[in-house]
């Protein structure tokens, strides 16, 4: 591993004293997580926990309501960035359906898929309380440090405020479904 490549999540433990032998550093995150974990062991994280508690990576109604049912407050609705799940539905596709499950009962971020302000209206225009970035954030902090995550969060923002101006909006709470036309709504 370079000596100037850090690994924010894993700083705690020392790669020093892990053997890697043949594995690599990607087998070796992909050795930490554990696939047993089932919704019994989220319900008793939640249930431990007095805070926000968030799942990431629901994609179907039925998740989120289960999500509901053990008390989470919120779901970052992901397909990972698409990288490890090439083939399932874009967060955004997720969204109206899953809304239309929880009602208000749960928070919807969408994580993945938001690289230009439009892509953070259309989220919002389909039930989503927030949405995450990666992409831009790691562009700005490759291109310009510090300075460039905060200039692509600034452009960010600026592309949402221009549209909804554009869509006569003054506030998030006017965007509706009625300002997103989706594949399926279109007559070619």
């Amino acid at each position: 591993m370079q000596p100037d490549f850090k690994l924010a999540n894993v700083e705690h433990k020392s790669l020093d004293v892990v053997d890697l032998g043949a594995m690599g550093v990607i087998q070796y995150i992909n050795s930490q997580f554990d696939r047993t974990v089932t919704w019994d062991d989220a319900a008793w994280l939640a249930d431990q926990w007095d805070g926000p508690f968030v799942i990431k990576g629901m994609s179907t109604p039925e998740d989120a309501r289960r999500a509901v049912e053990i008390g989470a407050s919120a779901v970052m609705l992901s397909n990972h960035g698409g990288r490890q799940l090439e083939t399932a539905p874009a967060p955004v596709d997720c969204l109206a359906p899953i809304r239309d499950a929880v009602g208000d009962q749960l928070e919807l971020i969408v994580d993945g898929g938001i690289r230009r302000g439009t892509h953070v209206i259309k989220a919002l225009a389909l039930g989503a309380n927030a949405c995450s970035i990666g992409r831009p954030y790691l562009y700005g902090l490759g291109a310009g440090g510090e300075a460039g995550v905060a200039h692509a969060l600034s452009l960010l923002r600026e592309e949402v405020e221009r549209g909804m101006a554009l869509l006569g909006c003054r506030s998030v709470a006017e965007l509706g479904p009625e300002h997103v036309q989706r594949r399926a709504d279109r007559r070619d």
